[in-house]
């Protein structure tokens, strides 16, 4: 809702990861509303497609069930944690204090629709999507097209979107999550390209794709149009990579409990946890047993781990040779 005067202070924490790909990866900055925006572009645009989101048509629109936590609304003006799906937004929303946007982004879609987005006064997921067979390692580059609908001089202190991509098993573990910047205001309502690369994990099954809004509050503004979101894939998959969440909460409520490894079959596994002095906290050489963050029976305090992993593939198609790799956990209490 664009008008309150029931503002929350409401700060909502979330831990940020920002993968950089290992192979075609294209970084620079552009500049929107005197802002600059940070950008990730596969090097290989002609790569596999794997979501191509338009939301369909007015004639043929698409069932979003399954899609959105948000509460669906006939196409008019959407409140807080609602949207709709329409082909033209025609301005008269809250006094006109939004943009009238005549088309949806999508080349050459006649009637095509756009989703509104009214943000929620809490910050999470509006639109979700579950994927499988990801390359584990393999670099993919997620895009969506976005205008904030919010016209400028409106508010004091508006709320400006701000988006994040995460990467969830369906159980809600996060397995990674990476920036997608602020949709910022700007003078008039121009449709900006918002793109990141993440890496597919090495969790068996499907993941759930998400797009995060990280503002939630009661106030003025948080209101964006979004269409074309789309995920392709970089380069040939990679194999033989472990992939390990870079932190995780051991507070016995069922998420994010251990430090886990998700990596190919193996013959032979070796790992060791070490603390900031170097001493080795946990050891196993059983590929089902995880570290639970305690030492001695006695929690470990908060902070950053070392880890070391050897091990040997099992397949024979595969490489058999001795692998070590090594890497930082953030515990957190």
């Amino acid at each position: 809702m664009l008008l309150d005067s029931h503002k929350l202070n409401r700060v909502s924490r979330l831990w940020l990861k920002v993968l950089h790909g290992g192979t075609g990866l294209i970084i620079y900055s552009v500049y929107a509303c005197c802002q600059p925006v940070f950008a990730q572009f596969c090097a290989n645009p002609s790569g596999q497609l794997l979501i191509n989101q338009t939301f369909g048509t007015a004639s043929q629109p698409l069932s979003m069930a399954g899609l959105t936590p948000y509460q669906y609304v006939p196409p008019t003006c959407p409140s807080d944690g609602q949207y709709t799906v329409t082909e033209t937004i025609d301005g008269g929303c809250f006094n006109y204090t939004w943009y009238a946007v005549p088309t949806d982004h999508t080349p050459g879609d006649a009637d095509g629709n756009m989703m509104i987005v009214n943000g929620a006064n809490t910050a999470g997921a509006f639109y979700q999507q579950t994927m499988s067979g990801l390359c584990p390692g393999t670099t993919y580059e997620l895009s969506l097209w976005a205008l904030n609908l919010l016209k400028t001089g409106i508010c004091p202190t508006p709320l400006v979107p701000n988006l994040m991509l995460t990467l969830e098993t369906a159980s809600g573990t996060i397995l990674s999550s990476v920036s997608l910047g602020s949709i910022d205001l700007a003078d008039q309502p121009v449709w900006r390209q918002h793109t990141a690369l993440f890496e597919a994990p090495q969790t068996p099954g499907a993941v759930v794709l998400k797009l995060v809004n990280t503002k939630g509050d009661y106030g003025c503004g948080n209101d964006m149009v979004v269409d074309d979101i789309q995920v392709r894939q970089c380069e040939e998959c990679v194999a033989n990579q472990v992939y390990v969440p870079d932190m995780f909460t051991p507070n016995n409520d069922g998420q994010n409990d251990n430090l886990t490894f998700f990596m190919p079959k193996v013959s032979s596994y070796d790992l060791k946890v070490y603390n900031r002095w170097g001493n080795v906290i946990f050891a196993s050489t059983n590929v089902n047993q995880q570290w639970d963050g305690t030492y001695g029976g006695s929690p470990c305090a908060s902070g950053d781990y070392t880890w070391v992993l050897a091990y040997r593939t099992a397949s024979a198609s595969q490489d058999q040779s001795e692998h070590v790799q090594t890497g930082h956990v953030l515990l957190v209490r």
